[in-house]
């Protein structure tokens, strides 16, 4: 995506493009930092990253119970009875550890009555089989961490080369008041009770823009502060709330790349997209909850740029009480 002439266009072009995020197919959020223990939330046997909620929810976990590997396996893996997934280790199950469930989607053969891989359910339609004679069904499947395991073998973790901050990143954080500590170990979030930011480091992340871009995600989520703009702060994961609250960031995050140092590839936009898109799920009001979100990124986004010193407190008076317009399409999923 090459550099728009006004942050204007550059931030219509994005609304528009978010205000088509539910028929866009195939995209997949990828986490762009390796922080202490490495990648996003893995099955520790396949190597297969968790997807949307379950990757949030063992994120969050993991966050809460201090634990800094991102690999999870379940009983069966833990135990190997048939020697399949760690036939030269022992691992145990710490005494007094915790299950955490992740679920798992699943194709049904309504048929046939029976359960599907995906792979089997693809190879069924590819034979003819219509869709309407599949559904899908859930279960809940326990967990544990790494950290939790005795006798798996330590995770290797690899540094990128060394990436500065963004002055634009310094200056709000300066003048929001909102401190940034790399600290994050492996998550990256913001502390609505301590008014606190926590990344990992800047050498963990995969580019200059990804650092930056996380860190005005999070800052994007403290101008909800009630000292701020006063958005709601307080949901639980999994909920409407907290999804809201994640799309209101990521696209604000979006709107104030164009004032990075660093240019917005296709790439990172599509990755803004995918984050946006695994969370509007949870929202049942998908399309009209989307524009509202994206009418609150803008006044973030505003309010950030008055901060930053981009405009000056009588053009930030102006855009108070007035939002961006997304155009046709926006209006049309209004309706």
């Amino acid at each position: 995506m090459s550099r728009p002439k006004t942050k204007e266009e550059f931030r219509q072009q994005i609304a528009e493009a978010f205000a088509n995020v539910l028929e866009e197919k195939g995209l997949q959020w990828k986490k762009e930092w390796t922080g202490v223990g490495g990648n996003m939330p893995q099955n520790g046997i396949t190597k297969a990253n968790y997807r949307g909620c379950n990757a949030f929810w063992l994120s969050l976990v993991s966050m809460m119970k201090g634990y800094t590997d991102p690999r999870w396996v379940t009983m069966i893996q833990i135990m190997d009875l048939k020697k399949r997934y760690h036939p030269n280790e022992q691992w145990h199950l710490k005494k007094g550890s915790k299950a955490t469930y992740v679920e798992y989607w699943y194709p049904f053969d309504s048929r046939e009555n029976k359960a599907l891989t995906w792979e089997q359910y693809r190879q069924e339609i590819a034979s003819g089989r219509i869709e309407s004679e599949f559904t899908l069904s859930s279960r809940y499947t326990a967990v544990f961490n790494a950290c939790d395991i005795e006798g798996i073998p330590e995770i290797q973790i690899q540094d990128h080369d060394d990436i500065p901050q963004d002055d634009l990143v310094k200056k709000l954080s300066e003048e929001m008041g909102v401190q940034i500590l790399n600290d994050g170990g492996d998550l990256a979030y913001y502390s609505p009770t301590k008014d606190v930011i926590h990344l990992p480091t800047p050498e963990s992340f995969e580019s200059a823009y990804a650092f930056n871009a996380t860190a005005l995600h999070e800052l994007s989520h403290s101008t909800g502060h009630p000292t701020r703009l006063n958005r709601p702060q307080s949901a639980f994961f999994g909920t409407e709330a907290y999804a809201y609250e994640e799309l209101v960031a990521e696209m604000c995050s979006c709107f104030m790349g164009s004032e990075l140092r660093t240019e917005l590839t296709k790439e990172h936009l599509d990755n803004h997209k995918a984050y946006v898109q695994s969370w509007i799920h949870a929202i049942r009001e998908k399309p009209e909850t989307l524009i509202r979100a994206i009418k609150d990124a803008q006044a973030a986004a505003n309010y950030m740029d008055y901060k930053a010193g981009l405009i000056t407190e009588k053009d930030y008076e102006k855009t108070c009480g007035s939002v961006m317009e997304v155009k046709q399409k926006a209006r049309e999923i209004e309706r």
